[in-house]
């Protein structure tokens, strides 16, 4: 099958873009979204929107759900490919983004990353589309400083960053979605999301060490220092919101939970491969 290339106007962006999709295209990324390892990244959309409930934002949440799916999912297979070793893989898709058709050849379906970054550009509008490949090169910019952090002071802080950039990202991307444009909603997700990645980390943090994407040994004061500053965070934010207390604890415990059958799951299909295979489908 050869190369097909879909029209992106800004009206096709977020409404039933799937329909514009070839049908091997929509298996494609149904099968992507539907594998375990990426289940805690497809089940943030829900929790934002059932957040923008606690804020009392009215929002078009079709639109929306389907923004933060096909960008959530897009972040957990980056977040693979690079953790695979391939560091430059980011740059790769980045370069893709800058180009605002989506291509979808025989390459692309056989590739998650390629897949999710062509499904993405459907749901950025054209008026954040700017500020959000400047945003995601802020983001792989601190990805790749993580690395050379040397203690766990200077990877929290990198972490911490992290998490607020894929969150503001989020946010970025459903403005135009929402009826109130509201500077404390972002400001909530970026903490939010701050946290989240440290708790990620913490769940992490031993693969990581055995796999070489630490720049530093952890040792049982630095576990203690990160779970100290999760559990501080995090007390300090569900005070100020008791409302969403039972919504991050879900949350904490899904993380744990889909992290857990990820790792014991024997996976099949064309998106299932060694880390590093899967990696090199990027370039």
């Amino acid at each position: 099958m050869g190369t097909v290339r879909v029209d992106l106007s800004y009206h096709s962006r977020g409404r039933n873009y799937m329909e514009k999709l070839p049908n091997g295209v929509r298996r494609a990324y149904r099968d992507l979204a539907d594998l375990p390892k990426y289940q805690h990244f497809v089940r943030i959309p829900d929790r934002i929107i059932q957040c923008l409930d606690y804020f009392g934002i009215a929002c078009d949440r079709t639109t929306a759900a389907k923004r933060l799916h096909a960008y959530y999912l897009f972040i957990g297979v980056v977040d693979d490919a690079i953790d695979s070793g391939r560091i430059d893989a980011g740059r790769l898709i980045l370069d893709s983004l800058r180009t605002l058709a989506p291509v979808f050849g025989e390459a692309t379906r056989h590739s998650s990353a390629r897949l999710i970054t062509e499904i993405l550009k459907f749901q950025i509008s054209d008026g954040t589309y700017p500020m959000m490949l400047d945003k995601l090169q802020d983001l792989y910019g601190e990805v790749v400083s993580e690395r050379s952090a040397t203690s766990i002071d200077s990877y929290i802080r990198y972490r911490r960053s992290v998490g607020a950039l894929t969150a503001e990202l989020s946010y970025l991307l459903i403005r135009p979605d929402l009826n109130d444009d509201s500077e404390k909603l972002c400001d909530f997700m970026k903490q939010v999301g701050a946290i989240g990645c440290l708790v990620d980390s913490l769940i992490d943090l031993s693969a990581d060490r055995r796999l070489g994407l630490l720049g530093f040994k952890p040792g049982l004061k630095d576990y203690t220092k990160l779970v100290a500053c999760i559990l501080r965070d995090g007390l300090r934010l569900s005070l100020k919101h008791l409302g969403l207390f039972g919504l991050f604890l879900r949350a904490i415990v899904d993380n744990v939970r889909d992290r857990f059958r990820a790792d014991r799951n024997v996976l099949h299909g064309s998106f299932v491969s060694d880390r590093k295979d899967e990696a090199a489908s990027v370039a």
